[in-house]
């Protein structure tokens, strides 16, 4: 069993040679965590890895922007966009945005396909279906580079992401309460700080 969401020795996040001592089932010690290593040697992940690296400790930049620089630290040139149609107007902006930077973009609304629900074998709906394996597919059949998934919804997301050729981010988690921020939840529920495992 693994414990790390309610580990509060924080070992493994401490500086490299001041580490300390970890718990004692500690993930950290398992004896193939240099295989995993190894899997770094793979060259799309290694890019993918150093990428994230030399972004992820700039803590002045959006999610937006970071991964603007992380795609141009890859190489990538084709986007994709694959946006729910609750955020057309956003997805429009990032389009936009991702353009002026220079990037191919292809964009696919969820509801491409246009339909019935009825075919999902739930009550039919005056709603056409989302269709994430179709965004997944034409992405891949243009050959995008990087998929961005704004605002789809839980589930739609996984489909999306299964069926994606290239890898993925996520740009927005679609939450109506808390303005696809998810986490503000944990805020208002006084969850972030006070959850502990007992």
């Amino acid at each position: 069993m693994y414990f790390c969401a309610g580990c509060d020795m924080k070992t493994c996040a401490r500086e490299m040679g001041k580490e300390g001592t970890y718990p004692r089932l500690c993930p950290t010690l398992s004896p193939e965590m240099k295989e995993y290593l190894r899997q770094y040697e793979v060259p799309e992940d290694r890019r993918l890895a150093r990428a994230a690296a030399i972004c992820g400790p700039d803590h002045s930049e959006c999610r937006i922007l970071k991964t603007i620089r992380f795609a141009h630290e890859c190489g990538f040139q084709k986007l994709g966009l694959a946006f729910c149609s609750a955020v057309r107007e956003q997805a429009k902006a990032i389009d936009r945005l991702l353009r002026a930077e220079g990037f191919a973009v292809e964009s696919v609304i969820c509801k491409v396909g246009h339909e019935d629900k009825s075919f999902l074998d739930v009550p039919p709906s005056c709603k056409a279906m989302c269709n994430p394996v179709a965004q997944a597919e034409l992405m891949n059949r243009q050959g995008t580079e990087l998929n961005l998934v704004v605002g789809l919804c839980v589930g739609h997301d996984s489909l999306f992401i299964r069926h994606s050729n290239a890898p993925v981010t996520v740009l927005a988690a679609k939450d109506h309460v808390y303005h696809h921020a998810p986490l503000e939840y944990l805020k208002e529920k006084k969850l972030d700080k006070d959850a502990r495992m007992e």
